[in-house]
C-alpha cells in the first residue's frame, strides 16, 4: 500500500511542472503514466513572461535563459503583407512586459525529469493500466497492474485518454476535430528575437525564435490542404517563398507533422478528481496560450490548496476544489473557444468578412491602450 497526499495520472509535461509545484508546498506526489512520444517531438512551446517566472520558481531558469527573450511580433494575413509590404500588427517589448519565450519540449521534458529525480517527495510508477477506483471516507484508493494500491487524498487527471474520466465525467467534453495538421520545422535562420505570423488561405504559419539562430516555424493547415500533399522540399519551398523579404538564408532541419485536436471540459472536478491540462482544455496553437492556461490552472490549485490548508480543511474537500473551478472556468472558456474562431476568421476567403477583419486589426494596430491590454494578457 502506498499513501501518499496526491496522484497525478499522466506522465506529460503537465503532470511534471504540477508535481514540482506541488512538492513546493510539501505534497508527496505520485505521478502514474509513461513516457510517450512527444518526449522526442520537434515541438516547442510559447511561454509568457509570467510563466517564465513559473519556470524559475520551479528552479528551470537555467533552461529559461536558453531562450531569448522575444523583442518584438509582427502578425498579418499574407495577402495583405504581400500587397502592402508591412505588416497589420506589431507588438515590442517595453521595460514593463516581455513578450515571452520559446522553449523546446523534448527539452523541457528532460529538464523536469532531472529536477523530479531529485525530489523525494515526488515517485512516478510507469504504468497506464488502472484496474479500479473507490472513493470512501474522503480517501481515493486506486489499484494498479501488479495489484499495487494507492491511497490519496485528491487525483488530478492530466490524461485526456484516462479511463476515469468517461466513469466521473460523463459527456462532459466538447470535442471536435479541428480537421487541421500542424507542420513544425526547425531552422536555422537569424531570428533577430523577432516572432512572426502570418494568417494565410490554408491557415496560421508562425515563426518563433528560440535562440538567436534557430527559430520553429509551425504552420496549421487544413486537412485538405493542397500544400500537405506536397513532399518536403517543396513544403520548405512554399516556406522560404513566403519569408524570402525577410530573411536571406533560412536553413531547414528536422520536419514533423501532428493532428490538431479541439477538447473542452465543461466540468473540471468531480468528488475529489481534478481535471487538468489536456484533459481539461485542448485548443487551437494560433495564440501559443495551451501551456500557458495549464500554468494559471497550476497557480490557482495552489493558492487554492495552501488557502483552505491554512484554514483547517483537509486536502480535496469540496469548498475548495469548487473554489478552483469557479476561478478558472471563465478565463479557460474565453481562451479556449476564442482560438478556435479567431482562426476560422482570419483565413475566412468572404469578401465581408475579410473586409471586417481587416478593419478590426488596424484598428488595434492604431490603438496603443488595446496593443497594451492584449500583451498584458498574453503574457500572463
Amino acid at each position: 500500500m502506498i499513501n501518499v497526499d496526491i496522484v497525478i495520472i499522466g506522465l506529460g509535461l503537465t503532470a511534471k511542472l504540477t508535481a514540482l509545484a506541488l512538492a513546493k508546498i510539501s505534497c508527496k506526489i505520485v505521478i502514474i503514466g509513461e513516457e510517450n512520444e512527444s518526449i522526442n517531438s520537434n515541438l516547442v512551446t510559447f511561454f509568457s513572461s509570467k510563466s517564465i517566472r513559473f519556470l524559475n520558481d520551479l528552479g528551470l531558469t537555467e533552461l529559461s535563459n536558453q531562450s531569448v527573450n522575444i523583442s518584438e511580433i509582427s502578425c498579418s494575413k499574407l495577402s495583405w503583407y504581400k500587397l502592402k509590404k508591412k505588416f497589420q500588427m506589431n507588438f515590442k517589448k517595453d521595460n514593463n512586459n516581455e513578450l515571452g519565450r520559446i522553449i523546446q519540449n523534448k527539452e523541457l521534458h528532460q529538464s523536469l525529469n532531472e529536477l523530479i529525480t531529485k525530489n523525494s517527495d515526488i515517485s512516478i510508477i510507469n504504468s497506464t493500466n488502472i484496474r479500479s477506483h473507490k472513493y470512501i471516507n474522503n480517501i481515493n484508493t486506486l489499484t494498479i497492474e501488479n495489484n499495487i494500491q494507492i491511497k490519496s487524498k485528491l487525483i488530478l487527471i492530466a490524461d485526456n485518454k484516462c479511463e476515469l474520466i468517461n466513469k466521473y465525467f460523463p459527456n462532459n467534453s466538447i470535442n471536435n476535430e479541428l480537421n487541421q495538421t500542424s507542420i513544425v520545422v526547425n531552422t536555422k535562420v537569424n531570428t533577430k528575437n523577432h516572432a512572426y505570423q502570418f494568417f494565410t488561405e490554408d491557415g496560421a504559419l508562425a515563426l518563433l525564435p528560440i535562440t538567436k539562430d534557430t527559430a520553429s516555424i509551425i504552420w496549421s493547415l487544413d486537412n485538405d490542404s493542397e500544400i500537405l500533399k506536397l513532399d518536403e522540399n517543396q513544403i520548405f519551398e512554399n516556406i522560404k517563398n513566403i519569408f524570402n523579404d525577410i530573411f536571406t538564408q533560412i536553413e531547414f532541419l528536422e520536419f514533423q507533422k501532428y493532428r490538431l485536436k479541439f477538447n473542452f471540459a465543461k466540468e473540471t472536478i468531480s468528488e475529489s478528481i481534478v481535471l487538468i491540462g489536456d484533459a481539461a482544455h485542448s485548443l487551437h496553437p494560433i495564440a501559443g496560450q495551451g501551456l500557458n492556461l495549464t500554468i494559471k490552472d497550476i497557480e490557482t490549485l495552489i493558492d487554492k490548496i495552501s488557502h483552505y490548508m491554512y484554514i483547517g480543511y483537509e486536502l480535496g474537500n469540496p469548498f475548495m476544489l469548487n473554489d478552483y473551478q469557479q476561478a478558472r472556468q471563465a478565463d479557460n472558456t474565453i481562451y479556449t473557444f476564442t482560438t478556435n474562431y479567431l482562426d476560422k476568421i482570419l483565413k475566412n476567403n468572404n469578401i465581408l468578412v475579410n473586409t471586417i477583419s481587416n478593419l478590426g486589426i488596424s484598428y488595434v494596430e492604431k490603438s496603443k491602450l488595446i496593443k497594451k491590454l492584449l500583451v498584458r494578457s498574453a503574457s500572463g
